[in-house]
């Protein structure tokens, strides 16, 4: 006796949804946008098994193609956008950290201990005039005031290469802008509160 393999393959919309793993209502809904090829058996649809699979699964590769667009995917940049902020504050917590225990140093930090540093050298080399005046006066020679000179700023120089990276420098900073931040933080609660 010959099986009709072709009558075998019809199968309801429920059947159809467990073997796609979709509700049998998203099954009605891609029939209604045209996905599928049903028929209608005692009032019931019936859809063809293997088309309805193959549809399905090229239905899919272009959703994946195209980008999101099903309330699945929907769901998922919902989920993602919720986490999001989530690792942004956990990171930003993570940098205050880094910052706090001066691993890690913001620019306007780096700037202001550079600054400093920079204005010290500027003082130095401001007070050459004054400290090598009566020196180079005295000097028999140009050589030998020049020699005063050289040696003032070979100090000025040494000092600069003996400065080295302080973190407490920074730590110092730090704290000084969160209590900044934390008073400020103050007053606007206060202004609210009245």
């Amino acid at each position: 006796m010959a099986i009709d393999i072709r009558k075998e393959n019809w199968i309801s919309t429920r059947g159809l949804a467990s073997v796609l793993m979709l509700s049998p209502e998203r099954v009605r809904q891609l029939d209604d946008e045209g996905y599928f090829t049903c028929s209608m058996d005692k009032n019931r649809k019936q859809y063809d098994l293997i088309p309805s699979v193959q549809v399905y699964i090229e239905y899919l590769r272009k959703q994946r193609d195209d980008g999101p667009t099903n309330m699945l995917d929907d769901e998922a940049r919902k989920l993602k956008a919720d986490a999001d902020p989530k690792e942004a504050k956990a990171a930003i917590e993570q940098m205050k950290k880094s910052e706090l225990e001066a691993t890690m140093h913001r620019a306007d930090d780096v700037e202001k201990v550079i600054a400093d540093l920079a204005m010290a050298v500027r003082a130095e080399l401001l007070a050459l005039p004054g400290t090598l005046a009566m020196d180079v006066a005295h000097a028999k020679t140009p050589a030998e005031a020049a020699g005063f000179i050289k040696a003032a700023v070979n100090d000025i120089l040494n000092s600069l290469i003996a400065y080295s990276y302080n973190p407490e420098k920074f730590k110092k900073l730090v704290r000084e802008r969160e209590k900044w931040m934390n008073e400020s933080e103050n007053e606007k609660e206060t202004e609210e509160g009245s």
